[in-house]
């Protein structure tokens, strides 16, 4: 209402200012015309006065009345003169023409040329004019002049000033209300474009954020639960790297629909970033609805999308919160349920979740450990080191190599487990820096054991499906770290788990590994779903068979039979064969009588750091050379 009433005070201000500016426009123009028409208007009677009182002097000097009347005759060819007088000398009125009201005085003051003393009025005004002779006055001419015709001139202009005035008007009311209209529009572009997702016409997250607030106070209002769900398109990216770009823009039309489909009239459905969407739904009741209607939006995701080349297939990951049960502050609505919403990812998608406590501590717990890792990365201050878990010949049992594992120990002396710190790094991206500090700190410790005269052979890095989307650029930090410490590139194996094969760009990485000189093996071999395709295109020099089929061995006779066809599998391929997690002599005897190449695990030693690792080496060979 108050915009209202603001419009409409500025509508009329506007109307008063172009009235009034209207108006001093008019009045300005017909005082100028009028000054105009009379400076005009005496002009002419003046240059007639002139003419007829220089005829006139010698009818005066000879009192010719008949040549006065002739000569005052002239002013009938001038219809703004009425009339004409001359007087005499002495002011007495010598001749007179075309006075039928008397209004020529008889007798004029001879000494004076004023005239304003005659019978002027608004419409006529006498015009003196003197008559000589030889530079001496003989006499004076009056004429009688009308200003009617500058009137009249005077009124049709202001006719035509008002019906010019009025036309434009008319054609400026028109442009205006015109360019009012294509106002009207654009505005209205322009607050659906403020306010509305351009794809799906659904609100955007600036006009959805307003609605949030409004919904709370309503909620409040009317004591009703109300639930606010974040909505995340699974694995959305697909569409947009197979389909394209605008055909991923008409699935996230179509989803649209589809969420609208199952939402009320009075609900509000929200598009809120890429393939993010928020909906709010009012009187809901118990919890047990929201989290029914949630399953009846990942139901109508579940059909197909009819794209090309090939039909596409996404899923929801739904987080919600209940209003005002967990909140009513908007922000901390939103948050929430984002939380609760990337749990339903981390639980597998394509399922709905409902925020807790528990997701709460778990999410801080997350970004604490995040914040802890970024100021370990940057600061170095040795939280931070690398453990080798020696890898041993099955035959000989001498040491043929290391696993480089990154550990982490806080400032208070507590150990975080790879299993706590990793997860976190991989999915903050913090993955990429670890695995560029993990190799320099490698070399740093080779350089170290070269010191103590301990040699290692070889040295197995992990590299994860995070630091394999990063291109080629981790083959060259990798390359350029290992030269800048004088250490040879063939020493130095990168591991990568069966998964990782599909990774984005993983096939690229990994080609870039083997130009470079690097070994390659497949880590956790057997719980992917790697190929013999696979193993030939890179030229894979190791498997590592997963210690889940290691540690029931040799009791598990499908474990047991699963290993040995891996082993002759390896064998025929010209592939060595590493097994993880040997914690036991019989499983040793098992795989050494299978003809494993490798084997590493609890059994022979735990990770260790280099100092550790160089005193098991230098015990290790001289039990060795002992023995021998």
């Amino acid at each position: 209402m108050e915009v209202l009433a603001h419009t409409r005070d500025t509508k009329r201000l506007s109307l008063i200012t172009t009235a009034v500016a209207a108006l001093i426009t008019f009045l300005l123009l017909m005082t100028y015309q009028y000054l105009s028409g009379v400076r005009q208007l005496d002009q002419e009677v003046r240059s007639k006065a002139a003419i007829i009182a220089t005829n006139s002097a010698a009818a005066l000097a000879f009192g010719d009345h008949k040549a006065a009347y002739e000569n005052l005759g002239a002013i009938r060819k001038t219809p703004r003169i009425l009339g004409a007088a001359i007087y005499q000398a002495d002011g007495s009125l010598f001749a007179v023409i075309d006075d039928p009201q008397a209004q020529f005085p008889d007798a004029i003051d001879p000494d004076s040329s004023d005239v304003s003393d005659e019978k002027n009025d608004f419409i006529t005004h006498f015009v003196r004019e003197e008559i000589t002779q030889g530079g001496t006055r003989v006499g004076s001419l009056l004429l009688l002049a009308s200003q009617k015709p500058l009137y009249l001139n005077l009124l049709a202009y202001a006719g035509g000033l008002i019906v010019i005035g009025l036309i434009a008007l008319l054609l400026a009311q028109r442009f205006t209300a015109s360019l009012r209209k294509k106002m009207a529009l654009t505005e209205g572009q322009l607050e659906q474009m403020a306010l509305y997702d351009r794809v799906t016409g659904l609100p955007n997250r600036r006009f959805f954020e307003y609605e949030l607030k409004k919904a709370i106070t309503r909620v409040k209002r009317e004591g009703q639960n109300a639930a606010l769900l974040m909505i995340d398109v699974d694995d959305f990216k697909k569409v947009n790297d197979l389909c394209g770009h605008p055909m991923g823009d008409k699935v996230l039309e179509m989803i649209a629909g589809r969420l609208k489909s199952v939402v009320r009239a009075d609900d509000i459905l929200a598009r809120v970033g890429g393939d993010e969407f928020a909906a709010i739904l009012f009187m809901v009741g118990e919890p047990e609805n929201v989290d029914a209607l949630a399953e009846k939006m990942i139901a109508a995701i579940e059909a197909p999308f009819p794209t090309e080349p090939i039909p596409s297939h996404v899923g929801l990951s739904i987080g919600m919160t209940m209003m005002p049960g967990d909140s009513d502050d908007p922000e901390t609505l939103i948050r929430w349920s984002d939380m609760a919403m990337y749990e339903a990812k981390a639980q597998g998608k394509n399922r709905a979740q409902f925020f807790s406590e528990d997701i709460n501590r778990k999410i801080r717990a997350t970004l604490h450990v995040e914040a802890a890792l970024r100021q370990a990365l940057k600061e170095d201050a040795g939280e931070l080191y690398v453990a080798y878990q020696p890898q041993i010949c099955a035959q000989t049992r001498r040491i043929v190599g290391v696993e480089a594992l990154a550990r982490w120990t806080r400032p208070d002396g507590k150990p975080l487990s790879p299993a706590e710190f990793i997860p976190v790094a991989e999915k903050t991206g913090l993955i990429v820096d670890l695995g560029a500090w993990l190799i320099r700190q490698v070399c740093s410790d080779l350089i170290w054991l070269k010191q103590q005269g301990v040699n290692v052979e070889k040295v197995a890095i992990n590299v994860s499906p995070r630091e394999l989307t990063r291109g080629n650029a981790i083959v060259e930090n990798a390359c350029r770290t290992i030269r800048q410490f004088g250490e040879q590139i063939s020493r130095f194996q990168f591991e990568i788990t069966e998964n990782a094969l599909m990774a984005e760009r993983g096939a690229d990485v990994l080609d870039a590994f083997h130009r470079s000189g690097f070994s390659l093996a497949i880590d956790d071999f057997g719980t992917g779903y790697s190929s013999l395709g696979y193993l030939k295109r890179f030229q894979i020099s190791t498997l590592k068979i997963d210690q889940s089929f290691i540690k029931r061995l040799p009791a598990d006779a499908n474990d047991a039979t699963i290993v040995s066809a891996v082993i002759q599998m390896a064998k025929a391929l010209g592939i060595s064969l590493v097994a993880e997690g040997v914690e036991t002599d019989e499983q040793a005897e098992f795989l050494t009588s299978h003809s494993c190449d490798v084997l590493q695990g609890y059994l022979f030693s735990r990770p260790l750091p280099r100092e550790d690792l160089a005193i098991f080496i230098a015990r290790h060979s001289a039990t060795n050379t002992a023995g021998t």
